[in-house]
Formats: structure tokens, C-alpha cells, sequence
């Protein structure tokens, strides 16, 4: 069974790499796997868990906490919010994201809560800087097991980039949006 979830985990990798070459991320996630595109996310890659455990199940002391204080990764704190998102953490979750965006745990629940959590897939990101600002923005797939509709677009994070007064919240990766349709 193992061997069943890596291979359909490396296949969706290979072709998530494939369609991030062309910013569309094509990928249906596969099974309960969070596939990510880009090796620095799949080397570290926690071992899969439904979001409908939650919180209480005691994943959540697992979560890499310091990767909210992450300067240089980005896709560490993307590893972090979507574990958070898998154990149904959404104070943590929520944490990951910009003061500017003012999202709240009770949103993040209304969002991937339910029945069963979601499959997520991220393709490979894009890093841009403008006026002493660092943007990371990659495509993302969310695919729900309970009947809502999977749904695709980017997630953007930002930092500043070691502007002298900046604090800490804004020197270190905050998600800042995330755009997703219905397909």
C-alpha cells in the first residue's frame, strides 16, 4: 500500500513539474498525498494526514513552528500551512498569513473544513522583488473528497526584504493571498 501512495505521489510530482513549466498547474492530487512540485518542498514532505483528524489528534505539536520565522524559504512556511490545513489546525494555519489579510481561524474552517479535508497540490513558485518587497507565488489545486468542487489559481507570499524598521511579522514569509476558481 505504501509503494502504491509513493508511485502515485512521484507520478503526480513528475506531472505536476511538467505543468508548472507552463504556470497551469494540471495535476489532480491522488490519493490522500500533498504533492509538491519543487524538491526543496518533496524532500521534506510529512507523512500524509487527513485534515479530518484535527487539531486534538495531536499532529499539531509535529507542525514546524519556526517556519513562521522563515526569512529565506518560502515553501517552508507553504509546508507549514498546508500541514496545518491537513490536521484541520486552523489557528496555526491562520498564522501563516498576513496581518494585512486578516484571516481568522473561523474562516479557514468554514473554508477546508468538512466532512473530509483537502487535497492540495502547489506547483513550482516564482520569486519576484519590487520596491523592497519579496514575492513567491505558485499555482495550487485544491481537490475536496466530499463532494465540493476542486478548484485551481496561485497562492502569493511576501516578505519585506530586511527594510531597516521593518518587525519581525514583515521580515519573515506571510501568505498573502490565495486565488482559486471553481473547475
Amino acid at each position: 500500500m505504501r509503494n502504491t501512495v509513493v508511485i502515485a505521489s512521484a507520478l503526480s510530482a513528475i506531472s505536476l513539474l511538467l505543468a508548472a513549466c507552463n504556470r497551469e498547474p494540471s495535476v489532480e492530487p491522488t490519493g490522500d498525498a500533498t504533492v509538491f512540485a519543487s524538491e526543496a518542498i518533496a524532500a521534506s514532505e510529512e507523512p500524509v494526514v487527513d485534515a479530518s483528524q484535527g487539531a486534538d489528534s495531536g499532529l499539531a505539536a509535529q507542525l514546524d513552528q519556526s517556519a513562521l520565522g522563515e526569512r529565506r524559504d518560502p515553501e517552508r512556511l507553504l509546508r507549514f500551512y498546508i500541514n496545518a490545513l491537513r490536521i484541520g489546525d486552523w489557528e496555526d494555519a491562520a498564522r501563516a498569513w498576513t496581518l494585512d489579510a486578516q484571516m481568522t481561524p473561523n474562516r479557514l474552517a468554514e473554508e477546508f473544513g468538512g466532512d473530509a479535508g483537502p487535497r492540495i497540490a502547489l506547483g513550482r513558485g516564482d520569486s519576484s522583488n519590487a520596491a523592497g518587497t519579496l514575492f513567491y507565488e505558485a499555482p495550487v489545486v485544491l481537490d475536496f473528497s466530499d463532494g465540493r468542487s476542486s478548484r485551481r489559481g496561485t497562492i502569493v507570499l511576501r516578505r519585506v526584504n530586511d527594510v531597516p524598521g521593518a518587525s519581525e511579522q514583515q521580515l519573515n514569509w506571510r501568505i498573502e493571498r490565495m486565488s482559486t476558481v471553481t473547475r
